[in-house]
């Protein structure tokens, strides 16, 4: 008897398990397309109602000023904009900025959507010096969820594609295994940061602008990096940029030389590429010093980005200096 219980109570449970798998099966395929992507009105509506909730009454996040790359993993748009583009053959120096990289620092996004409002509406004669572009909540699901990675856990400023990623970004990460800065599981898996990549090639910019809080200074990566003598002329010209920053800030922001991590923004751009990149550490992240903050920045950031880096020849030089193939015109590297 107890043989014949058992056969039909296998059968049973094997049916119950085929079941189950395939009701999981069925979840694992169906539910990703039916996550609902945002309208860029419905994203701006929830940023504005986050920025209220911070006392933010100088800012707006205005739907119709953004064009969207693509969507993150919960559906919320990546948004991007240029302005001072309208001269096609205008020389003006490109200026890229990017906030938000870390979703828990807001003070760093509110200088971007403050400096849209500058160009756009305050002063917007500023923008016939420079040409601009802005990406305001590079990860806009860590903003929501205040958390430093977005919502796979990627740290998408160790992200990047650098040469030494494959060989470096796991293993330094495995020595301490800081959950707030896991690379992910390979180069460019995020699209958060297949939005700065995207951003870099399509507009070659002759500066990058990326703001991140609290450690309080301006780190700077590109032509001339750790490196204190014999400077060419366009080295000197990168690091002088963060030196009138720090300046014309009243020390506020201290510039620094400080190292760069695989995956990382500096050493994508301003290593591998020489594209001469500030990383501003604000000192804090409340949001109640946000416009405090773009009061003392305001001025040095609008003179930094009508500064001008680059010219052909010196393209040439750093190029030769360092031993980069590739184009020699202006802005191609």
């Amino acid at each position: 008897m107890t043989g014949n219980c058992q056969t039909p109570m296998i059968m049973v449970i094997a049916f119950l398990f085929c079941i189950m798998l395939f009701f999981s099966g069925w979840a694992g395929t169906v539910m990703p397309a039916q996550a609902v992507t945002k309208t860029t009105k419905e994203f701006c509506s929830e940023v504005n109602d986050k920025f209220q909730t911070f006392g933010w009454d100088r800012i707006i996040c205005n739907p119709d000023r953004w064009e969207t790359y693509d969507y993150t993993a919960r559906g919320n748009p990546l948004i991007y904009q240029e302005f001072g583009f309208e001269d096609h053959d205008s020389k003006l120096p490109v200026n890229l900025v990017l906030c938000g990289v870390h979703g828990d620092e807001p003070t760093g996004i509110y200088q971007c959507f403050h400096l849209v409002r500058e160009v756009i509406f305050d002063n917007p004669q500023v923008a016939g010096n420079f040409k601009l572009v802005v990406a305001p909540i590079v990860n806009p699901d860590g903003f929501f969820m205040n958390t430093r990675v977005n919502v796979n856990g990627v740290d998408t400023n160790r992200n990047l594609p650098t040469k030494d990623w494959e060989e470096k970004a796991l293993k330094l990460w495995v020595g301490k295994k800081d959950p707030r800065k896991y690379p992910g599981k390979s180069a460019g898996s995020e699209v958060e940061t297949r939005m700065q990549t995207f951003l870099i090639d399509k507009y070659r910019p002759d500066k990058i602008l990326s703001f991140h809080a609290p450690l309080g200074f301006l780190d700077f990566d590109g032509p001339g990096d750790q490196k204190m003598y014999n400077l060419l002329r366009v080295e000197r010209r990168a690091r002088h940029v963060g030196l009138r920053i720090q300046k014309n800030t009243n020390r506020f922001l201290k510039f620094i030389d400080f190292r760069f991590y695989p995956g990382s923004l500096g050493n994508y751009a301003g290593n591998e590429r020489k594209i001469p990149t500030y990383t501003v550490e604000l000192p804090s992240v409340q949001t109640s010093k946000a416009h405090e903050y773009w009061s003392i920045l305001r001025y040095a950031l609008l003179k930094a980005m009508r500064y001008e880096i680059y010219d052909d020849e010196e393209i040439y030089r750093i190029k030769v200096s360092q031993n980069i193939s590739g184009s020699l015109s202006k802005n191609a590297y």
